[in-house]
Order: C-alpha cells, then structure tokens, then sequence
C-alpha cells in the first residue's frame, strides 16, 4: 500500500512540474540577426564593388603646424568583397593619390609625395547585427579593421628611402541605399604606416633646419571619401526556420490534454464492480492507421524526423503483405497548378524512402496526389503533408 501511495505522489508531481508549456518563440523575422541562423550562401552571391574619391591629409608631428585644409590631397579608391552574412564581410581596397607632408614649426618645408596602398579588410554591419534581418533596409553602419601595404613615390621616381611598409588600416562605412543593387556610400578611414620621407625630397630644398638629419613624418594618414557601392550576384539571405511553432504549440496542447484525462482517471475508485465474463471473438483484420509524413514550407525532402514514421508502414507492410495508399497534399499557398506538382513531388518523395530506403515492394504501393484542393486539417502548416493509408 505504501508503494502506490508513493507512486502515486510521484506521478501527480510529474505532471505538475512537467506540464508542456506553449512555445513563444518569435518569429526569425523579428529576432535580432545575430540569433538566427542564416543559409550559407553559394560563392557567387552577395558580392560587391565600390567605387569612391575624396581626399586625404598626413597627421601628427609637423604635419599639424600646417592647416588641415592646406594639407588635403585628392584620392580615390576600388574596393571589391563579398558578404559571408548579413552582418560580416571581407574586402579588398586598393586606393591611391596625393600625400602632402610637411616639416617645420609652421609647416615651412613640404614636400609632395604621392602614394599606392592595397588592405584587406573585416567589415561589421552594426545594423544588421542587432536589428532583424531586412534586405532592403535604407542604411547601415559599417565599422571594420584590415592589414594592408603601402608604397610613397614622387612623380615617376620611386623614393628610396622608407617608403615601404606594412599598414594597419580601421575605418567606417555609412550605406544608403539607393536601389536592389546600388548604394551611396560614405567613408572614413585611417592608416598607420609609420613612414619617414628623407629630406633630400624636400620639393623646396630650403635648409631652414639646424639638424640635418630631420625626416618628414608620414607615418599616420587620414581618408574621407564618397562614392557608389554595387552588389552583383544573387542579393540577400535566407533565414531557416528551425520549426514550425505553431505546429510545436498545437502538440503541447494534446499533450497537455492527454495529461488532464489522466489525472481524472487517477480518481477512479481501487477496486471495480464485477464484470460478467465474455467469451473473446477473435478476428483479425490488418490495417494501417494513418500515417502523416510532415513536409517544410514549400519543400518535398522528407525530414530525418519524419523516418520513423515510414519505418513503421515499411515493417507494417513486409509483415502483412497488404497494399498502401501514399497521398500528396500542399497548403493553399501559391498557385494551384504549382501546388498540385509540389504534392506530387512529395508523394513520390515518400514513395522513393519506402522502396529505396525500406525495401517495400513497389507492386504493393499506390500514389495519388491533390494538389491544394484538399485539406485534411484545418491548420494550415499541417497541410503539406503526404498521408499513408491502408488501401
């Protein structure tokens, strides 16, 4: 007696602390990008040229003893990546032109070096990271980071002094867009190069230094430019749905049903009232309870969820050697002509799992298909689906 008290303490405390909860999960259309899982995209979507000018000035040192305006140069930029998500993308810029530099308390000495630069670069959309997902969204900000290479040269001489070097480049785009493939793009950018120009290319040779050895500095260089931004390939991506909630909620549910109508038989009386005894009549007849093979939205491969449920009309079948009936079904989404193929895909797609995967004769199977003109349920997910019968 105490071991079904027990037994019973523990069962009403599982259905108390277990009881199935309604999934509230949103929508990936209205998650954060950085929550949801996107399609790898294929290698020629989502790439894109810019292209861009502006001006550029050398900083720090006597550079600043000269006005900023004084210093600008004229530049311009070719930029050519591709976006591995919605948020992340790689680049590789190749930009050049004027790179003023200048030495003296007021800037006296200057001379005018031109330069050549290639980075790669790890752009991060800011907006897409934390906002959800939309592909035809106006702007975004794009901070990024790169590592590059830089050469100075003067006129058609190329100068021979500290004028190569490695680069760490760090920059921000702003995005506009102005169509499905064209943006307006703004950008600001800086490279570290820590370069020194000789003063033997000191354009006005003017020895207004007591030290000889003075260098030019230009080692650290500021950008801002303005251009056009092109995608090419395939546009966008594409999220995946991990489940149909609804589908989850309608389950939980029946679950939770089922739960209730134990908990009423568990206050059903110990002991029942005698019952006359009936002499059994045994009659055998073989039939398949209906079997519905679930389908994704506008899919017909058969999930790996879905395998257990044509192992069990595959064993049914080899065991009583009775004919199937395998029927198609789609939801009332899309065109009738193109959900009455999709059904049929999916018919057959069952069809190939039971003979090709199972072995079920293909003599004791019969296919049929109905488009969208059925609906077997009254939700709608559930309608893309392929049931399978006894015939």
């Amino acid at each position: 007696m105490k071991v079904k008290y027990l037994m019973l303490t523990l069962v009403g405390a599982i259905a108390l602390n277990a009881s199935a909860q309604e999934n509230t999960v949103p929508a990936t259309g209205q998650l954060p990008a950085k929550n949801v899982a996107f399609a790898r995209n294929k290698a020629g979507s989502n790439w894109f040229v810019t292209l861009q000018g502006g001006v550029a000035a050398q900083f720090l040192n006597d550079n600043n003893n000269k006005d900023l305006m004084d210093r600008l140069g004229a530049i311009g930029s070719l930029s050519v990546g591709k976006y591995h998500s919605p948020f992340f993308a790689t680049r590789l810029q190749i930009n050049g032109g004027q790179a003023h530099t200048f030495l003296g308390k007021n800037g006296e000495q200057e001379i005018n070096t031109n330069f050549g630069a290639a980075h790669f670069d790890f752009m991060f959309d800011v907006v897409n990271y934390f906002a959800p997902y939309r592909e035809n969204r106006f702007f975004h900000l794009i901070p990024w980071v790169g590592v590059g290479y830089q050469h100075k040269f003067i006129g058609s001489e190329w100068s021979k002094d500290n004028v190569e070097s490695l680069t760490a480049n760090v920059g921000v785009m702003m995005a506009f867009r102005l169509g499905k493939r064209v943006d307006f793009v703004i950008e600001a950018q800086a490279a570290h190069s820590n370069l020194n120009l000789s003063r033997a290319y000191n354009a006005k040779k003017t020895p207004v230094f007591e030290d000889p050895a003075g260098r030019y500095y230009n080692g650290f260089q500021g950008m801002a430019t303005a251009g056009l931004n092109f995608r090419l390939g395939a546009v966008g991506f594409n999220a995946i749905e991990p489940m149909d909630y609804a589908l989850i909620n309608d389950l939980n549910g029946q679950i939770n049903r089922l739960r209730s109508e134990v908990e009423e038989l568990s206050k059903r009386p110990v002991s029942c009232p005698e019952c006359p005894e009936v002499t059994p009549v045994t009659k055998t007849e073989n039939i398949l309870t209906e079997k519905a093979v679930l389908f994704r939205f506008d899919s017909h491969v058969v999930d790996k969820d879905q395998l257990i449920n044509l192992y069990d009309v595959a064993q049914f079948v080899k065991e009583t050697n009775e004919p199937i009936t395998v029927v198609g079904y789609a939801d009332p989404t899309g065109n009738t002509q193109y959900n009455e193929k999709l059904s049929e895909r999916r018919a057959k797609a069952v069809v190939d799992v039971l003979t090709g995967k199972y072995g079920v004769p293909s003599e004791l199977i019969s296919v049929e298909w109905k488009g969208d003109s059925t609906q077997p349920f009254n939700k709608k997910a559930w309608n893309r689906v392929v049931i399978v019968r006894s015939k």
